[in-house]
């Protein structure tokens, strides 16, 4: 007889209220935090088989993406992505965040090779306690939760205060986050040969790719990264609203 989590026990029993629509989030399957009703109606990027690199073509337009072996997110940036994702980030609501990374753990599909490390993208010291916490590393923690994986937030660390990345264009992004990040030291990484990187929202990929970069010069083969949503490109936003 295998062992039962007491969590998924009391989720059955008792089920956490939906983030979209406050009622009990009856219906779906035991420690995903939204009804039925409202996990149908989200805007879920379309499954996509195991080992498809760079988002299967969504990657267009991201040459920052290029480090990665594989990169999956599971919803679009748009109504309600938006709104949750902003009341983690600058609401304070930590069950947010963390109920956004039990929809990332539900919703993507199993690793041929789990990761070693699972890196949230690190905020500065002074940016984290303003918000109350890191968003990304929240995500993390209910992903590696869920999915019983190794959650490392000693490995990265963000050393300069960079100004806010929403609003910049992607040259400015990138010139924006050059020395941003530091490693721990390559002790540090023992023997690690992948390392998934998490983060809230995928938009140009420039802030991932800034930390992979420190990963890959430090001798890790394979990168990772998953995130809650991802941004239209420019040019789809324009077509889905003609």
């Amino acid at each position: 007889m295998g062992w039962i989590r007491v969590d998924q026990i009391l989720d059955t029993l008792f089920p956490p209220a939906c983030l979209l629509c406050g009622q009990r989030a009856t219906g779906s399957s035991p420690g995903i935090p939204a009804c039925a009703g409202c996990l149908d109606d989200l805007p879920w990027l379309p499954d996509l088989p195991g080992g498809t690199p760079a988002l299967g073509g969504l990657d267009q337009g991201r040459p920052h993406l290029e480090p990665f072996a594989a990169v999956r997110c599971a919803l679009t940036y748009e109504y309600p992505v938006d709104r949750l994702i902003a009341a983690a980030k600058f609401g304070r609501q930590l069950t947010v965040a963390r109920g956004l990374g039990q929809l990332l753990a539900w919703r993507l599909p199993a690793l041929p090779h789990p990761p070693d490390a699972v890196v949230p993208v690190p905020l500065h010291w002074r940016r984290e306690a303003s918000r109350g916490f890191n968003q990304a590393e929240e995500i993390a923690r209910a992903l590696c939760e869920a999915r019983r994986w190794p959650l490392r937030t000693d490995l990265c660390r963000r050393i300069l205060p960079t100004p806010e990345q929403s609003g910049l264009g992607a040259a400015r992004r990138q010139e924006n986050l050059r020395g941003a990040f530091a490693l721990a030291g390559v002790r540090a990484l023992g023997r690690c040969r992948h390392v998934l990187l998490v983060d809230d929202v995928l938009t140009t990929g420039a802030t991932a790719a800034e930390v992979a970069g420190l990963f890959r010069a430090a001798g890790v083969p394979e990168l990772s990264l998953w995130t809650v949503a991802w941004t239209r490109p420019p040019a789809q936003l324009t077509e889905r609203k003609v």
